[in-house]
């Protein structure tokens, strides 16, 4: 290292000396060529890092103490030739100078500055190049085990309070060297000190401040990993301002020779202080968001680790991370066959109310639920399964959430009314009116400025909205419910309707009262029939002397226009139920004529107990499943053509109605390897009636879902496509469409084009048609 030293005066300074400059740097490139030689000489040739390199101790304060001894002797030889290089250039450059004035004591300390400015940068060249390799190890091992000495005391200590550094001033350093020792803390300040003296204090720096990442990382983990009904976040910072911070105070004061001013050392301690919490949210950041799925699975349970997420979202850039993050657990652990269609929408739902607290804005929830929407749209029973959470949630029914759409305003005001000047002067509504805020800033970085006046319309919706959003539009919906009511009313086998009246008002608050007429029809259907039956039963006890209507004999009447289709079928009615159903419908005639009664018994729901030696089973089945277990009353084993016949249906629906009781244990089935031939046997014994898992023991549906209600009206479209194709030969897609809506009234042609364009294709797949690309022509036999 020892060479030729160049010494740059400064042309902006303010010092001119008075001396040649020649003279100045003569002076100054002798004696730090002295200095660099002694320096270089005293710390290779004589060793001064000696004991560091060759020490292969595995013990951890053995090694510390090394390093600490070869640091004093370092330091020794430092200080040592940087007091020779203080005198031999102020020896040298004194008589230069001249007689003692102001400013030639300026002058001279000018010169004396610059040379020990050299002299710090010929201390850190020597340093680098003279250090063993295992310096920085020794030195991250040093601070290793300090830090963790300080935290394992401050942890089994109470007298560590989680008060800020801050806060108490110059009390920090007194604290701990009362946790932790005055040695400690000497020979902690000494390592820092004598590195930055060196000019190793970046590295110095860079070592303990990995140190305490890490230690922060792994006590986020150990705290926050899998944990979610507990807010993290907050007892981060209060660890970290009141533990970490203790430790890099003393430390940053070490090595900056102390803070200087008190608003100096306020503003380090700050700046390190909210690097720490930075790094507290990006940890805690990607650690929720990674945990994003279980977080929306344990909703409402996790929201304190949602709140937590919400704050590091907003100190951090990691809003695009966190949608690529939650779309990917979506599609991986939710979109896929394993998953059943309602946990689908109740991970859909928590999903939305999970993304609303993260993001008020609904701009989020807008990104990343679609996904799972049009995933939903493709399964079937989408339909009904969100009907029944909606329907029969009362939670989110209650819920005042906006409408849909501005149809459905009727719900919001009384039917047929306007809104009155009153209404517009109601306080509510004009402070409603004033809550307005500027779209959020991350509407411009994710969105057009075309789209965000649409997205934040959609993204205001509540979760009823959201739901609904899913089929398409509300007509889908109120379809859907009118089914599922109408099931539910016949098959009841008591005439409580009112949890299904409390349900259709609150679905009239937001759909309105025209949107749910049928239903309202259906409700007082059942209300009347109730009424009628009572009516009826006590003319026939007057006229006849008894009750030749039992109690336990009730009629629904339907007004069928507002009912949806039902299932047509025949069953043989057992004698003393027809006599009832005979006298009920004359008595109605006489009482509501001229109108008349249509039996469909098939549709009726009967309430069976069945006796099996003293220990009775229920059961609410249909009027088809209650014929076929009567026939065992008199028979033990049936063959399945017998049976049919008995019970009065085809055989081939035998085994779809018998399939309650062979699931339910009740019935045997068996098939004879040679003739084929199936035969039911009861099971007397109850000990071997054994049910099996998920048996089906409903009733038969009475209600054509929609799907059915499409395939039979399809088949009404398929007799007018054939007769299109059949009189004019051939026809193009659109003049079909076309021709279909004008002539079809019946059931009412309400397909799109690409619904037909499906079930044309169906019918080219059936041989029906042929299609060359143009026109459909009808298939030649």
């Amino acid at each position: 290292m020892v060479g030729k030293v160049v010494m740059d005066v400064d042309p902006s300074s303010s010092i001119e000396p008075s001396m040649e400059a020649a003279k100045g740097l003569e002076v100054g490139e002798r004696v730090l060529v002295d200095f660099e030689r002694g320096f270089k000489a005293r710390m290779v040739d004589d060793g001064a890092w000696r004991g560091l390199g060759s020490s292969d101790t595995a013990d951890e304060k053995k090694r510390s103490q090394v390093l600490v001894e070869t640091l004093e002797r370092v330091e020794e030889v430092r200080s040592g030739h940087t007091e020779q290089l203080r005198a031999s250039a102020s020896a040298g450059l004194s008589p230069a100078c001249g007689k003692p004035s102001a400013s030639n004591a300026a002058e001279l300390q000018f010169w004396l500055d610059k040379i020990e400015r050299e002299a710090r940068s010929i201390v850190y060249s020597v340093v680098v190049v003279s250090a063993p390799a295992s310096l920085s190890d020794c030195v991250a091992q040093f601070y290793r085990q300090a830090f963790r000495e300080y935290i394992d005391t401050s942890e089994e200590t109470s007298s560590m309070e989680v008060e800020g550094p801050s806060e108490q001033g110059g009390d920090q350093k007194g604290r701990i060297e009362a946790l932790m020792g005055g040695e400690w803390c000497d020979r902690l300040s000494f390592v820092g000190q004598t590195l930055n003296k060196l000019g190793l204090s970046h590295q110095s720096e860079n070592i303990y401040t990995d140190i305490v990442f890490d230690h922060l990382e792994n006590w986020l983990e150990e705290r926050a990993a899998g944990e979610y009904t507990e807010a993290c976040l907050l007892a981060a910072q209060k660890y970290n301002q009141g533990v970490i911070m203790g430790f890099l105070e003393l430390l940053l004061e070490s090595t900056s020779h102390g803070f200087g001013s008190e608003e100096s050392k306020n503003d380090v301690v700050g700046q390190w202080k909210s690097r720490l919490d930075f790094f507290i949210y990006e940890i805690l950041g990607r650690m929720r968001t990674e945990e994003m799925f279980d977080i929306v699975v344990d909703f409402p349970e996790s929201m304190q680790a949602l709140k937590d997420l919400k704050v590091c979202l907003e100190h951090t850039n990691f809003t695009d991370l966190f949608i690529q993050k939650f779309s990917s657990q979506l599609k991986k652990r939710l979109l896929h066959l394993g998953a059943g269609t309602p946990v689908i929408l109740a991970q859909y739902i928590s999903s939305i109310k999970a993304l609303n607290i993260l993001d008020p804005s609904g701009i989020l929830s807008e990104i990343i639920c679609p996904l799972v929407k049009d995933y939903l749209k493709k399964r079937k029973d989408t339909t009904r399964c969100t009907v029944n959470m909606v329907v029969y949630d009362e939670n989110l029914l209650l819920v005042n959430g906006g409408e849909e759409e501005d149809e459905g305003a009727e719900g919001r005001f009384h039917e047929g009314g306007a809104q009155s000047t009153e209404d517009l002067e109601d306080v509510d509504l004009v402070l409603k009116e004033l809550q307005w805020e500027p779209v959020p800033i991350q509407a411009a970085q994710l969105f057009n400025s075309a789209s965000v006046r649409n997205t934040f319309k959609t993204a205001s919706k509540d979760i009823v909205a959201a739901l609904i959003d899913v089929l398409g539009n509300k007509e889908y919906f109120i379809k859907e419910y009118k089914m599922i009511l109408a099931e539910r009313l016949l098959s009841k086998v008591d005439d409580d309707i009112d949890d299904e009246t409390r349900i259709l008002e609150l679905l009239k608050l937001r759909f309105g009262a025209n949107s749910l007429r049928d239903c309202e029809i259906m409700l007082k259907d059942m209300a009347d029939s109730k009424r009628i039956t009572s009516n009826i039963r006590a003319l026939v006890q007057q006229s006849q002397g008894h009750s030749a209507i039992t109690q336990d004999f009730s009629t629904v009447i339907l007004s069928e226009l507002f009912w949806p289709p039902l299932f047509e079928g025949e069953v043989s009615t057992p004698k003393e139920v027809q006599w009832m159903l005979d006298t009920f419908g004359s008595q109605y005639k006489a009482l509501k004529a001229p109108r008349t009664l249509h039996w469909k018994p098939h549709l009726g729901v009967v309430d069976l107990e069945l006796d099996f030696g003293g220990e009775a089973k229920e059961f609410t089945v249909s009027v088809a499943q209650a014929l076929i277990i009567s026939q065992f009353e008199s028979r033990v084993a049936w063959e399945s053509e017998e049976l049919a016949a008995a019970a009065g249906m085809a055989h081939e629906s035998l085994a779809e109605k018998a399939s309650i009781w062979v699931n339910s244990g009740i019935l045997k089935k068996s098939v004879d390897k040679g003739t084929k031939k199936v035969t039911y046997k009861l099971v007397e014994d109850v000990e071997d009636q054994v049910e099996k898992p998920h048996a089906h023991t409903k009733p038969d549906l009475s209600v054509m879902s929609q799907e059915q209600q499409m395939e039979m009206n399809m088949k009404v479209y398929e007799s007018y496509v054939m007769g299109m194709v059949t009189n004019l030969e051939s026809l193009p897609l659109e003049k079909i469409h076309n021709m279909l809506k004008m002539f079809v009234l019946e059931p009412v042609y309400d397909k799109t084009i690409q619904e037909l364009e499906a079930f044309l294709a169906k019918l080219v797949n059936d041989n029906k048609l042929t299609f060359d690309g143009i026109v459909y022509r009808k298939k030649k036999r």
